[in-house]
């Protein structure tokens, strides 16, 4: 049996800690750019949610195409408020720092399309979709 000794553990370690902070995209895209959100209803079309966002990396405008929105910011938490214009899936976008740093997300209440509270907010997921901001030099130009 063949074992490590301690040194070429810890060099072993400190080089897979090294590469997985670099910047290579092994581990996902990274760098600034917007986080795409979608609330998974169990229930159906739904009119507003509230949902609070942790651990994120500068994380910036929440923002909807399809409602209005509202958020704040504090310390290292930051709240936002999603209000569809007519009821249907809660899609919303936040613009962050690194993308390859998904925030934890917590829903804390939804409303469905009359304003009326969920019950229970146990079975609501959220997925994300990742896109990188590309720089002026990486932008696709038109002839």
């Amino acid at each position: 049996m063949r074992r490590i000794a301690p040194l070429s553990a810890a060099l072993t370690i400190t080089a897979a800690i090294g590469l997985a902070s670099c910047d290579l995209g092994l581990w996902g895209p990274s760098g600034p750019g917007v986080i795409e959100m979608t609330l998974i209803s169990p229930y159906g079309p739904e009119g507003a949610a509230v949902l609070e966002f942790s651990d994120g990396v500068g994380l910036g405008v929440v923002a909807s195409e399809f409602g209005d929105t509202f958020y704040e910011h504090h310390d290292d938490k930051t709240v936002a408020v999603v209000v569809l214009d007519e009821p249907g899936v809660i899609r919303f976008t936040v613009r962050t720092d690194d993308i390859g740093a998904i925030p934890s997300v917590t829903v804390v209440q939804v409303a469905d399309g009359a304003n009326q509270l969920r019950p229970s907010i146990s079975d609501y997921t959220v997925e994300f979709d990742q896109h990188e901001e590309l720089s002026t030099d990486r932008q696709l130009r038109s002839p």
